[in-house]
Order: C-alpha cells, then structure tokens, then sequence
C-alpha cells in the first residue's frame, strides 16, 4: 500500500471522527473542536493533494487563507458562547434560540 493511499485513510479518519463530535454533542465547545477537526482534514487533504502533484505553492497559498477563514469562524463560535453562557449559564447548543441582537 502506497504513502498516499495511507494519507488518505488518515484524512478519512481525522474527518469523520470530527463529523461524530459534532453529530453525538450537544456544547458548542465540542462542536466548535469538532469543526476544527474536519478543517484540519481539510487542511490535510490540501497538503497531500499538493504534494501528490508537486504544486506546494498554491497549496500553501490556500492553507494560508484556510487559517484566516478558521480563524474567523472559531472567534464567532466563541463569542456565541459566551454570550449563550452568560445568559443561560450553559453551553448547550439548543439554547442559542433564546439570543437576539
């Protein structure tokens, strides 16, 4: 089997363990490691698939942005908690119904 396949399988793995965390939990803390999970699967992916085809450049380039655009979504995840935990004292994902403004 091929170093390639392996990183496939490992991609595979680091992505669908990240979908379980966000599927079986209810506290956006979990959702928001689970998210990460999957973007650094994708992350992954880009970096194989780059180096498969010997075009690290534009993979880095596309790395770079994928950091800020995470970097972006995991700040808002954490402001919604916080804002949800200051209100309802909890990190429960069913309670974001209750926020407005």
């Amino acid at each position: 089997m091929s170093a390639f396949a392996m990183d496939w399988y490992l991609i595979a793995l680091v992505i669908f363990t990240g979908f379980y965390c966000m599927l079986a939990s209810r506290s956006i803390v979990r959702q928001l490691i689970g998210l990460e999970l999957i973007s650094k699967g994708a992350m992954l992916t880009v970096i194989s698939a780059g180096h498969q085809t010997s075009n690290l450049v534009l993979a880095q380039a596309l790395l770079i942005t994928m950091i800020v655009i995470e970097v972006v979504v995991v700040a808002a995840g954490l402001a919604l908690l916080v804002k949800n935990f200051r209100i309802h004292g909890t990190a429960d994902i069913w309670k974001l119904d209750g926020l407005k403004g």
